[in-house]
């Protein structure tokens, strides 16, 4: 696609079609349509939230988090980018910068569905799979508008059920980085071109 084909399209036209593109599985036209859409001077954080997600579907975290950042600097309130970026840290085995980012999850005026699977990520950073797992559980229950979503947060569920199954199967004393490894792999979890929230 040659910069000619984007001169007549504004931002609304360029997000609908990389949405379009996207949900087809054309993953390099969806990227081409939001890269011209992030490059203008009017750039929408919507457009930097969805690039973010195509870039985490197709493996390039960096560039992804980088994206949901910019998103989240033009609109604090787009509290599924702060969620997925807080996804993108933990698979990054950066729970500490994954705690900053969830952290204003739990503020008032955050969905209470988006409030409980913030909080369940926080626990889950402080090692407290229990009350984790409840708090995800509870978003799940609340959440009616994001399918995909829901979906995600009970792949992290699984892998908390798996990890205490295990963890009562297995010694005590297995080492902590083999653990860490398992929940990573799961927290980089399937991206839904959802724009609610």
């Amino acid at each position: 696609m040659s910069n000619s084909i984007f001169a007549g399209l504004d931002q609304a036209e360029l997000l609908q079609l990389a949405i379009n593109a996207g949900g087809s599985g054309e993953s390099g036209a969806a990227i081409a349509y939001l890269k011209e859409a992030v490059a203008r001077a009017d750039a929408t954080p919507q457009a930097h939230y969805l690039l973010g997600a195509e870039y985490a579907q197709i493996g390039m975290f960096d560039r992804a988090a980088g994206e949901m950042e910019a998103a989240l600097a033009l609109d604090q309130t787009l509290h599924t980018a702060r969620l997925q970026l807080g996804l993108l840290w933990l698979g990054a085995n950066q729970p500490q910068r994954a705690a900053e980012v969830l952290r204003p999850m739990e503020e008032a005026g955050v969905p209470a569905e988006l409030q409980q699977f913030g909080r369940g990520l926080l626990q889950l950073i402080a090692d407290q799979p229990a009350a984790a797992r409840a708090a995800l559980a509870q978003g799940i229950v609340l959440n009616a508008a994001n399918a995909p979503l829901n979906a995600d947060m009970q792949r992290i569920i699984d892998q908390i059920d798996a990890g205490q199954a295990a963890g009562a199967t297995q010694d005590s004393a297995a080492p902590a980085s083999e653990q860490e490894a398992g929940a990573q792999h799961l927290l980089l979890s399937a991206y839904a071109g959802h724009l609610k929230h």
